[in-house]
């Protein structure tokens, strides 16, 4: 995520088009949130289930990049859509197992993906309708989705903090 900002503000700062980090953005969020979702899921078959899903949904786009290269170049909403459903999907999916299971850890950061990528979603489809939205309005979207980042980060912040209390106390 840093080195995809960083770049972002440099070709940013240079005039140069960034849109494709969009991209490598949702793959890379895709592939790494599914391991994630792999790792914590406890379920044989929920973890069979994320390696099929995350095999056929990283083959499909690969598949749709080569098939149309200048789709690297610009916004891909069916990826978008396609891997923030998929990633909202185990989301949900997890708190049906913390329902069950109340010793499942990182729930709080699980709300928080599910906060990030909901609001996300909502946001980019807004703003990439094809209306041509003012200039203000493009602004207050991009404020928006930084808020909602934000608010991704201090979620995960409090389940970090309260983990790593949980383990001091346990320690005496």
């Amino acid at each position: 995520m840093a080195v995809n900002q960083l770049t972002g503000t440099i070709l940013f700062e240079l005039e140069i088009d960034n849109l494709f980090l969009a991209n490598t953005y949702l793959l890379a969020q895709f592939l790494m949130l599914s391991l994630f979702y792999y790792a914590i899921f406890k379920g044989k078959k929920q973890r069979k289930y994320i390696l099929a899903v995350l095999t056929i949904i990283l083959i499909i786009l690969g598949v749709q990049y080569a098939w149309t290269p200048d789709l690297f170049l610009q916004y891909n909403t069916i990826g978008v859509i396609v891997t923030s459903t998929v990633l909202i999907s185990y989301s949900i999916i997890y708190f049906f197992n913390y329902i069950s299971d109340k010793e499942l850890k990182l729930y709080l950061v699980n709300s928080g993906i599910l906060i990030y990528l909901l609001g996300t979603i909502l946001l980019f489809s807004i703003a990439n309708t094809g209306l041509k939205l003012s200039k203000h309005i493009d602004i207050a979207l991009w404020i928006l989705n930084a808020i909602i980042y934000l608010v991704f980060q201090i979620i995960i912040l409090i389940q970090w903090i309260s983990d790593r209390r949980k383990k001091k106390h346990a320690q005496y």
